[in-house]
């Protein structure tokens, strides 16, 4: 590096390069994007199916551990079973007619290979209430949850045909496996209809910026094209790994968001420049196109890599953690950004080099005061309030930030119960029925596992009692329904202990034994959380071990890993990030001050998720009846770790520009305002539109995604149109020329500020058009 000023030479030079390469050779370029986007289409349609729905399995934890246990020891498959309810007026008041019926299905489900058996839920719990239905537990053979979730539609078809001339039968098949398929495929649905909302909505807001058909077009086919092979990459990851369903919107939201946000920078500059060497006359017009994106990708191509580099990071430290969900999203975004960067530094190119500009400009008949030199002029003149009452605008936009952060110091977090699922899926209407019956418990019930680790018997004389006991209080507790527990004595019985049908209670050696209690049916599954972490702390007897397990040990699970992951995450974030910013910027202070500027937008994203979706201020706008009054613990992570990388979009785009300038002029204050005058247009109709796809999910069916869609809308519009276009530039209007501390202006010298303000008043740019001139004069100067 020649210049200890300039930004690192090597990944310019390869850029420029890259956009040389492309925009010579576009045929080849476009013709590999064209193959691989229907290769891509291809494997969706083929293999979509490999994406699973919920977080799966968490290896080491204690939930895992005792599912296994359930299985081997105890024959339990809780998250392999499924839960038939069915209500009909005739079988409620009729027995023998219900018992042919039973007979019926379970001598047709018992024909499909994966069916171990079927019984009723009485042999489980007490006799539901027979005018509201009945409900019969099947219990399937699969190698783990996923192969339970593959037999949901195969077991719907198989019932679908036996029932299909009883239409006064009302029926529904659930269980966690079932909700798991219905929220797979009603993902795939729900991320549809949200594309299709957001796709729009962008393209409306392109017109309108460029005032031309094919330049606001453009934007909009190569993020389609992202989102494409991104979401063709996640299903060839679900070869390898578990990938959620999750990974799907997470893919749609970012890939089309980014798709159109990097080919927008890249695009803005190619077009600024073109402008800038058209006014001057310089070339002929192929000569002049071709150097305007070269330059272009000199300069925004640039900002892009690293751009994307910042969200990959994110995206990166969310792959490592333990939980299948998060690592999903991890994969999810790696995926979109990846390519979303890949199309815009070289299908871009390669398009813009076979697009004249007369076509990209076309109808030309753009409103006055909306072209790029007024509304230049217009945030120019809003930099120049900004650096006259710098101490006014950081004290009025930190005030709105941390008022819209404010909320999640109340964060009450936990896992929304499933009244919060989308009403019209089958598995949700079949929970709806348990809980007319009375036995909505039936679905999620906490299983208690008590073992002795030297392979002795757990029921002897002096731990009967005890357990017993326990037995009891569990029995007590408001919050179940009904025990069911060995005989707890180590006198022989006179008669044998009738097991139940559903599973044995105790194993064979009598080391371990099994307390399966039944929630009622108006309890959630926070108040079971609690319950799960409060049952072994019930009992205290010499080598004994008691735990628990089931959906709400693996919530607890969940979450402990999640928050075990926040300080790994922001730790690997925030330096990773940081030494990206010092490598393209070279200036401590402007680096540091943009991560402090990121984590306040990340603040007021959740702030405002919790306003509305837990304190219930705006949550009808949403779709929902009440408050979800819980925030799940992935939502602040995943919030972090997607929003990070893109704040760093508008930041480094934006001082990126104000460091050239500086570097030109010696002059902070004129840094400030130009860059302003350059980037604002785009930093904001970006953002809109950014805003605009992460807002179309916020009005998702699925309360997560949600979450998700809003605290990243309202956090990237707080970013751009208060932190970026006010807090950041009042800092750095403070801070002077310790902003740019140790680097100087190219020569060690200050460019004659008169010479600027001249030129700031010609060209057909005006004061940007100054800016762009003294930056190349300085960049040729520095070679």
């Amino acid at each position: 590096m020649s210049d200890p000023a300039s930004q690192p030479a090597g990944a310019k030079k390869a850029i420029s390069k890259l956009g040389e390469f492309c925009w010579d050779r576009p045929w080849p370029v476009l013709a590999g994007w064209l193959i691989t986007v229907i290769a891509a289409a291809l494997i969706i349609g083929a293999y979509s199916d490999r994406l699973v729905s919920g977080a799966g399995s968490i290896a080491g934890s204690q939930s895992a551990r005792i599912d296994a246990e359930l299985a081997d020891t105890f024959g339990v498959r809780d998250s392999q079973a499924l839960i038939l309810t069915y209500s009909d007026p005739a079988l409620n008041l009729d027995d023998d007619a219900r018992y042919e019926f039973i007979d019926d299905i379970e001598n047709g489900l018992l024909e499909i290979p994966a069916v171990e058996a079927v019984f009723l839920a009485s042999d489980v719990i007490e006799q539901p209430r027979d005018d509201k239905g009945h409900a019969l537990i099947i219990a399937l053979d699969t190698p783990d949850a996923l192969g339970a979730e593959q037999q949901v539609p195969v077991i719907r078809q198989a019932i679908g045909a036996m029932l299909q001339d009883r239409a006064d039968i009302e029926w529904a098949v659930s269980g966690r496996g079932a909700i798991s398929y219905d929220l797979t495929v009603f993902s795939v649905e729900d991320s549809a209809r949200s594309e299709l909302r957001a796709l729009p909505l962008a393209l409306l807001v392109l017109l309108y910026a460029f005032g031309a058909v094919l330049s606001a077009s453009l934007p909009v086919l190569l993020a389609i094209a992202a989102r494409t092979v991104a979401f063709a990459g996640i299903v060839i990851f679900a070869g390898f790994f578990d990938i959620s369903t999750v990974a799907q919107a997470i893919v749609t939201m970012l890939a089309i968001a980014l798709g159109i946000d990097y080919s927008l920078f890249v695009y803005h500059r190619y077009r600024q420049v073109l402008s800038d060497a058209v006014a001057c006359n310089s070339g002929d017009a192929h000569d002049q196109r071709r150097g305007a994106l070269i330059e272009a990708m000199g300069q925004s191509g640039l900002v892009v890599l690293y751009s994307g580099l910042a969200v990959a990071i994110g995206m990166a430290s969310l792959v490592m953690t333990p939980m299948m969900e998060m690592r999903s999203i991890g994969f999810g975004g790696l995926a979109a950004v990846t390519v979303s960067v890949a199309v815009a530094l070289t299908m871009l190119p390669a398009l813009l080099s076979l697009i004249g500009a007369k076509a990209l400009d076309w109808p030309g008949r753009a409103k006055p005061g909306r072209g790029y030199t007024a509304t230049s002029h217009r945030w120019c003149g809003w930099g120049r309030l900004i650096v006259r009452h710098p101490w006014i605008a950081i004290l009025s936009s930190l005030a709105a930030v941390l008022l819209m952060a404010a909320p999640s110091l109340y964060t009450q977090s936990g896992f929304p119960d499933d009244e919060l699922f989308p009403p019209e899926l089958e598995s949700v209407r079949g929970v709806q029925m348990l809980e007319e019956m009375e036995i909505k418990g039936l679905s999620a019930p906490v299983f208690v596992v008590i073992s002795r680790s030297d392979g002795g018997a757990v029921i002897t004389e002096q731990s009967a009692p005890k357990l017993r006991e326990l037995r009891g209080a569990i029995e007590a507790d408001s919050r179940i329904a009904e025990v069911s527990a060995p005989r707890l004595s180590s006198r022989p019985s006179l008669t044998p202990f009738p097991m139940s049908g559903a599973q044995s209670l105790m194993s064979e050696s009598g080391d371990k034994i099994l307390f399966r209690a039944i929630p009622r049916t108006d309890t959630n599954l926070f108040a079971l959380r609690g319950l799960a972490r409060e049952i072994p702390t019930w009992i205290d007897l010499p080598g004994v071990t008691v735990e628990t397990g089931g959906q709400a040990q693996f919530l607890n699970d969940f979450d402990d890993g999640v928050r075990a992951s926040y300080a790994p995450v922001l730790f690997t974030v925030l330096v990773a990030t940081g030494l990206a910013l010092l490598l393209m910027l070279g200036a401590p202070l402007v680096s540091f001050k943009a991560l402090i500027l990121n984590l306040l937008s990340v603040a007021a994203g959740y702030g405002m998720v919790v306003f509305v979706f837990q304190l219930g201020y705006g949550s009808e706008l949403f779709g929902l009846a009440s408050p979800a009054e819980l925030i799940p613990s992935s939502v602040p992570v995943v919030i972090f770790a997607v929003l990070f990388g893109l704040s760093m979009d508008y930041e480094i785009f934006l001082v990126s520009r104000m460091r050239d300038i500086y570097l030109s002029c010696g002059d902070n204050e004129r840094s400030i305002v130009e860059a302003l005058g350059d980037t604002g247009s785009v930093i904001s109709s970006a953002a809109l539109i950014m805003a605009l796809v992460f807002g179309a999910f916020a009005f998702s069916q699925i309360v997560i995604v949600q979450m998700v869609g809003l605290g990243l809308a309202t956090a990237i519009l707080v970013d751009a149109l208060i932190i970026r276009a006010v807090l950041g530039p009042a800092f750095m209007m403070v801070a002077g020329k310790w902003n740019w501390w140790p680097l100087k202006p190219y020569g060690g010298r200050i460019v004659d500020k008169s010479a600027v303000k001249g030129a700031s008043g010609s060209g057909s740019t005006g004061v940007s058009g100054a800016s762009a001139a003294l930056t190349r004069q300085s960049a040729n100067s520095s070679e």
